[in-house]
């Protein structure tokens, strides 16, 4: 619900047109000067110490120029925020869909926990549960344990799943036709952390 640095060749970016102005500057200018030293000091000359100045400016422009060249290439490219807004994960999650999501809810419903991997709904007391799956096994579920869960906010499809969740849905269900039938369409999390909060309390 979230360019990439490129070069610039001295010269030719906004800071390459400001180094060649200065050395093209520093050129009249040392012409100026030595011009000045034969025919001695005139008012509104250029001294030596002017021109020692605009190389002093040149050679801390030049570095500047070197250190953004050297960026890494996706140095300033934007970064997707996480976003923690549970209210909104669960009222409106497919105003998400593709968003890096965290949130931490109640167990509602536990799917399936196997070997390699697990599904299962989380919700809280506004909007609706919205179901979790992981293509790695977590600790042992129950429900109403409290966890947090990272991970993309994307549709149950079919023909995308195992690309959407990382793991084939047979690999997954006992019975993936099962599974389809009651969640394909929906919003679900594609969760590639978990952590268990609070487990539920007996009794």
């Amino acid at each position: 619900m979230i360019t990439s640095g490129r070069s610039t060749p001295l010269g030719r970016g906004p800071a390459g047109r400001t180094a060649a102005a200065l050395v093209a500057a520093a050129i009249g200018m040392g012409g100026l000067a030595a011009c000045g030293d034969s025919a001695g000091p005139e008012a509104g000359g250029v001294t030596t110490e002017d021109l020692q100045g605009i190389e002093d400016d040149l050679s801390a422009l030049e570095e500047r120029v070197g250190a953004l060249e050297d960026a890494p290439a996706d140095a300033e490219a934007p970064v997707d925020p996480v976003i923690e807004d549970e209210a909104g994960v669960f009222e409106d999650a497919e105003a998400l869909i593709g968003q890096e999501v965290t949130v931490s809810a109640g167990v509602s419903e536990v799917i399936t926990t196997t070997d390699v991997g697990s599904a299962f709904r989380i919700g809280n007391e506004t909007g609706e549960p919205i179901a979790v799956v992981m293509a790695s096994p977590p600790a042992q579920l129950e429900v109403d344990d409290v966890v947090r869960v990272s991970g993309t906010v994307v549709k149950v499809q079919r023909d995308t799943f195992e690309q959407d969740f990382g793991i084939a849905s047979d690999e997954l269900f006992d019975d993936p036709e099962a599974f389809f039938s009651a969640f394909e369409g929906e919003v679900a999390i594609a969760a590639d952390r978990m952590e268990v909060l609070q487990e539920q309390t007996e009794g």
